[in-house]
């Protein structure tokens, strides 16, 4: 009897050790997603290696109350040149069952390429950098505020922010050294700071809707070309309802890869919100979007051709109070 009771004690104690292990586990926070999310910040995406071309890819789509309202992606290619950039760019879109297609090139000076591809239009836009303002502007990675790593109180204030949303943050870890870090939070788990920001931005948007001025009478024009007959009729506000009461993140999803240098490759995100409009009715709006970037150093944006083509010109300079 005795001996029985010793394994008692015995396995009793092997328990509770093991119950206290499992606890104190369970209770300790995993951060090792979020260190990995604050080293890929700490890197300086824009101070780093300083890269000349790259190649950038995206999708984006609005769902509103399961039904799709636009469905977007395109692919820009950028390069610098000694007065500007090189760009072009190829993009397509679905809003409201009406689909369209275009292309967009620059070669750095005053005029852009506008393709028109589902009408088989092209125009040229000219003076587009009034008083050739943008020709000496200063790139933001070439402002020294910009080439720096995060100071000390800024990763501070980062930490208070996040707050327990730390454990929200997971990171897989590839062979070739890259990772992927993940955050997925759900509406119960925003803490205070980020729901007093999201209030005050969701505030300083409705003033701004309310002062935004109507919209010059020179792009009258534009807006009667054949790209965009369709999408001007549509209501935007009945599609798009503005939530203005109980309105509340429900689930929010961000992830980025970024390489054995902590350089960013892609990133993807999904926003859940919901809430009521002004008339009571409640909707949901889901959010989702992609893009990576590839071919740095290595890009070269196509050239636009406009022999043999017939050409629209737009002037931009008649176009008053652009902003």
């Amino acid at each position: 009897m005795k001996k029985r009771n010793q394994w008692l004690m015995i396995g009793g104690a092997a328990a509770a050790v093991t119950l206290f292990t499992a606890t104190a586990f369970a209770y300790t926070p995993n951060t090792e997603g979020y260190n990995a999310f604050k080293e890929a910040l700490k890197a300086n995406q824009l101070s780093g290696k300083a890269f000349e071309s790259a190649t950038m890819n995206g999708n984006f789509t609005v769902t509103v109350d399961g039904k799709s309202v636009l469905a977007a992606n395109g692919k820009t290619k950028v390069a610098d040149a000694e007065d500007g950039h090189i760009v072009s760019s190829d993009f397509d879109f679905t809003l409201m069952g009406i689909a369209r297609s275009g292309s967009l090139y620059s070669n750095g000076d005053e005029s852009i390429y506008m393709v028109d591809r589902t009408h088989n239009k092209h125009y040229q836009v000219i003076n587009t950098d009034e008083e050739n303002a943008g020709k000496h502007r200063v790139r933001p990675y070439e402002d020294d505020s910009y080439d720096r790593s995060m100071s000390k109180a800024e990763e501070v204030l980062l930490d208070f922010i996040v707050g327990d949303l730390k454990d929200n943050f997971s990171v897989a870890n590839h062979a070739d050294g890259s990772k992927t870090i993940t955050a997925d939070i759900d509406e119960k788990d925003i803490p205070l700071p980020i729901r007093l920001l999201m209030d005050a931005a969701e505030s300083n948007d409705r003033i701004e809707r309310k002062h935004t001025e109507e919209v010059p009478a020179e792009w009258e024009r534009v807006k009667q070309l054949p790209f965009f007959q369709g999408l001007k009729d549509i209501n935007f506000e009945e599609q798009m309802p503005e939530l203005t009461k109980d309105f509340a993140i429900e689930h929010v999803v961000l992830q980025f890869t970024v390489n054995a240098d902590n350089e960013l490759q892609s990133v993807q995100g999904e926003l859940e919100v919901s809430g009521k409009d002004e008339a009571g009715v409640a909707h949901t709006v889901e959010i989702e979007g992609a893009g990576d970037v590839s071919g740095i150093n290595a890009t070269m944006p196509d050239v636009y051709d406009p022999a043999g083509k017939s050409i629209e010109i737009i002037d931009a300079a008649t176009f008053e109070d652009r902003g």
